[in-house]
């Protein structure tokens, strides 16, 4: 969970201490986040030891992070670290002693825990705590206070490697104090994602995964985990996700959650889970489709690849028809998000046979497509056997692939550039009514051949993958659709105002200009037979409703909620008066 890094000192310069004040930080990848393993570490040592703990992000200045962590004057500095902080930690760490050679630094963490040896080596740290270091870490720092020299297992230095991968003991961990009821966390739980964690573990053995290096599935008590969740509910939690790598291999722990969820449903809470598709029953699909709030859970659902050579050669047990008719009856029943994985650059997977993996997976029709790049992660077995399969790799996290013996460099970045599209056209929610009909009368069945185009037609004219507009989405689809001779500028128009609950201030075509569009309001606002017509005001036609040109003769106004209001958003088609338009603009030209 951390790790924790020691100057070398020698016998007459090895200090001790009464008490050794201790802190554990880590770096997460956005402010929204909050790290569950630093809090588990604080509140299983904050009764035995002078211990804090801290938060930063991996976009925080290093001399900013590292002047925190020296100002609390603290003799111990313990360190999390993960894939996606690793590189700027080792930073860190190197800034700290330089500023202070006599301090004691811990690391932990998955990205430490299967090679203490590499970062002992690469990094001036002291020691390396591998796997669960709950209580493996009071231990440490109580030995280094009296300054004994034989280190707990699972605990790594330069003058000794451990061979254990700590497991914390469940029932232990459930008798502390919880570390989702912290007082310093109560005032920002409306604001951060939440994460909880009912087991520890996983039964699978995917190689990509540093799971499979894990020995069974442990759960703690249920009453242990409603009585956070209560808490959680009641203290106006909005996001919770779920650690559980498989959260429904256990039907009755499963089960007993999901009741407990819904008795206390509350709105404006999301709550996330990994799922195991293969493993959902029909009674447990029609009674979620049943009882659930619509968009109160949101299922994740790995699939990653649909070639059977590929996930036998990854040791993943996967079940495509049976998971393929669980999704579908889920997603009938309207009430669950599915979120559906997929990794490119998997073995044996060529890229014509990820386009088939793709299409198959993208067909389920769920609210995201996740498309993401194999990374060697360390200690994973796939890492080890890398040159099987020919893989070339970043030697840096996040250790992403460059190319294997089945897909090449050139066509692992069109996949990159198709993934961006996804995200940007389909994952984001903003274009549903175009994308049902471009996929349903010009791309039928060919769902990654659209993503893929657009990738290309983005890298061909320059565009850029950041710092873009909405308006900018829109406008590049729309010429990207017209160079293929399709005009869905109706579509686009529908969901470019569904991206608003009032009234946008500009808009990606430019239809009319900023002047005649206000002419051209104020006019339709005299019409009184119109407005009472349609239930409608000069104020709203002026102030909350947008004009579209749709031939000489009639315009579509969409007619947005006030501020405050509830209302939907609804279009009325205005037929145009020639006279009255024609005074209007006589006398408005000469005012």
């Amino acid at each position: 969970m951390f790790y924790a890094v020691k100057h070398s000192f020698t016998n007459e310069q090895f200090p001790t201490f009464a008490v050794m004040k201790a802190i554990v930080a880590t770096l997460n990848a956005k402010y929204i986040h909050t790290s569950l393993a630093l809090r588990w570490l604080y509140v299983a040592n904050k009764d035995r030891l002078d211990i804090r703990f801290r938060e930063f992000t991996i976009k925080e200045e290093t001399e900013k992070i590292t002047d925190e962590l020296l100002a609390t004057g603290c003799d111990v500095i313990c360190l999390s670290v993960y894939i996606w902080n690793v590189e700027r930690t080792g930073e860190i760490i190197r800034w700290l002693k330089q500023c202070n050679p006599r301090l004691f630094i811990i690391i932990g963490g998955p990205e430490v825990t299967y090679e203490p040896a590499h970062f002992l080596q690469e990094w001036p740290v002291d020691y390396v705590i591998s796997g669960e270091g709950e209580f493996v870490l009071g231990d440490l720092i109580e030995a280094l206070a009296k300054g004994e020299t034989t280190l707990p297992p699972g605990v790594s230095s330069r003058d000794h490697i451990s061979q254990t991968v700590c497991q914390a003991d469940i029932t232990r961990l459930a008798q502390l104090p919880s570390p989702y009821q912290l007082e310093e966390d109560r005032e920002e739980l409306k604001n951060r994602l939440v994460y909880v964690e009912t087991s520890r573990g996983c039964p699978y053995q995917c190689q990509y995964c540093l799971s499979s290096r894990e020995k069974g599935v442990r759960y703690f008590p249920m009453d242990y985990v409603l009585d956070n969740l209560k808490y959680l509910i009641e203290a106006g939690a909005r996001q919770i996700k779920f650690l559980d790598r498989t959260f429904n291999l256990n039907k009755e722990h499963t089960r007993a959650i999901f009741e407990f969820l819904i008795d206390h449903y509350r709105e404006g809470l999301s709550c996330q889970f990994e799922v195991y598709a293969d493993l959902l029953t029909d009674e447990m699909i029609d009674w979620l489709n049943e009882r659930l709030p619509t968009g109160y859970f949101r299922f994740e659902i790995g699939i990653q690849s649909t070639y059977e050579p590929t996930n036998r050669a990854i040791k993943r047990q996967q079940d495509f028809p049976l998971l393929a008719h669980n999704i579908r009856r889920l997603m009938a029943g309207g009430k669950v998000v599915l979120h559906l994985d997929l990794i490119a650059g998997l073995p044996y997977e060529t890229f014509d046979r990820f386009v088939q993996s793709f299409n198959e997976v993208f067909a389920l029709e769920g609210e995201e497509v996740q498309l993401g790049f194999l990374k060697m992660l360390r200690g994973t077995n796939l890492r080890r056997d890398a040159d099987r399969y020919g893989y070339q790799y970043a030697a840096h996290a996040p250790y992403e692939i460059v190319a294997n013996d089945a897909i090449s460099a050139t066509e692992l970045h069109r996949i990159h550039e198709a993934e961006h599209a996804l995200e940007k056209y389909w994952n984001s929610g903003r274009f549903k009514a175009t994308m049902r009909k471009l996929f349903s009368d010009y791309y039928p069945g060919r769902y990654f051949q659209l993503f893929d185009e657009l990738g290309q037609y983005y890298e061909e004219n320059h565009l850029p993958h950041r710092g873009y507009l909405l308006e900018d989405l829109f406008r590049h689809l729309h010429h990207f659709l017209l160079s293929k001779g399709i005009d869905l500028y109706d579509a686009l128009r529908t969901d470019y105002y569904s991206n608003f609950t009032q009234r946008p201030r500009g808009y990606w075509m430019q239809t009319i200009d900023k002047k005649e569009r206000k002419k051209l309001l104020y006019a339709i606002g005299q019409d009184k037979e119109f407005l009472l017509r349609h239930r409608l005001t000069r104020r709203i036609i002026e102030k909350q409703t947008a004009i579209d040109p749709l031939d000489q003769q009639r315009y579509l106004l969409t007619i947005f909620p006030a501020e405050g209001e509830k209302t939907a958003r609804r279009e009325v088609i205005y037929h145009r008066k020639s006279f009255a338009f024609s005074a209007f603009f006589t006398f408005a030209d000469q005012e």
